[in-house]
């Protein structure tokens, strides 16, 4: 799940705090505990673990909350979820064998797969999913996003040869007749181009620091929209809280 947009009006600072926002600031579902009870394979229980923690998981962005709400050390079905696996071999234990305590939250894929049991090897576990972000830890990243300039194409006079300069660009962006010249949003300013023109100078490939293309791909259960929204939400009550920080200084 990929989408690409652009950001227009805006300035470096903003599109990287949107791009962090996006990256480890989104609340994400994952795996943080594992208790084994019986582990036959041949691997051991950390990479196991490791695995289960990196399955990206299906959940309702409204129905949970933080363990940090509860004052005690106590959990409830709104801030975690255990998934059970009991599986003999042989065969491949997959997501879909993992048995949720809250139907509404499952793995976004049930083909990933965890680990191979041979001839009387069992895999017996239970599993707890919690919230957690990004930013502490990469199980938790709700998704790769970035960013890179919008280009811009200038012509200073009349280049001699607009057809090798055309022709030489790899991403095939460029477009000259005769005074006139544009760049589609694919070009990657690798200034082969200019490189080439003539006379030199004549080819000014350059990087709006205004307008940004923006690409953003989710690697959790989420929709790569809700992503991009939930992080401009994040960036709104920053600045609230920001103003609020501010006023106490008067």
């Amino acid at each position: 799940m990929e989408i690409q947009f652009v950001l227009e009006d805006s300035n470096p600072q903003f599109a990287n705090a949107l791009r962090r926002a996006m990256i480890s600031e989104i609340p994400i579902l994952a795996i943080e505990y594992v208790d084994f009870s019986v582990n036959d394979s041949v691997l051991y229980n950390e990479v196991i673990a490791h695995r289960l923690g990196l399955i990206p998981l299906v959940f309702d962005t409204k129905g949970f909350h933080f363990k940090e709400k509860h004052e005690d050390e106590k959990t409830c079905s709104m801030c975690e979820v255990v998934f059970a696996v009991n599986k003999k071999g042989p065969g491949m234990v997959y997501s879909g064998n993992m048995k949720s305590s809250n139907p509404d939250v499952k793995p976004l894929y049930d083909n990933i797969p965890i680990v191979e049991l041979f001839e009387d090897q069992r895999l017996k576990l239970e599993a707890s999913a919690s919230l957690g972000l990004g930013k502490n830890h990469a199980r938790y990243q709700a998704s790769n996003a970035f960013y890179r300039y919008y280009p811009v194409a200038k012509l200073n006079g009349k280049t001699k040869n607009p057809e090798e300069a055309v022709k030489i660009c790899p991403k095939k962006a460029l477009k000259i007749e005769g005074n006139k010249i544009s760049v589609t949003p694919d070009c990657d300013l690798c200034q082969e181009c200019i490189k080439i023109a003539e006379p030199k100078g004549v080819l000014e490939i350059s990087g709006d620091n205004t307008k940004f293309i923006f690409n953003v791909e989710s690697i959790s259960g989420l929709k790569v929209e809700d992503i991009v929204l939930q992080a401009a939400d994040i960036l709104k009550d920053k600045v609230k809280d920001f103003g609020k920080e501010v006023k106490k200084l008067k």
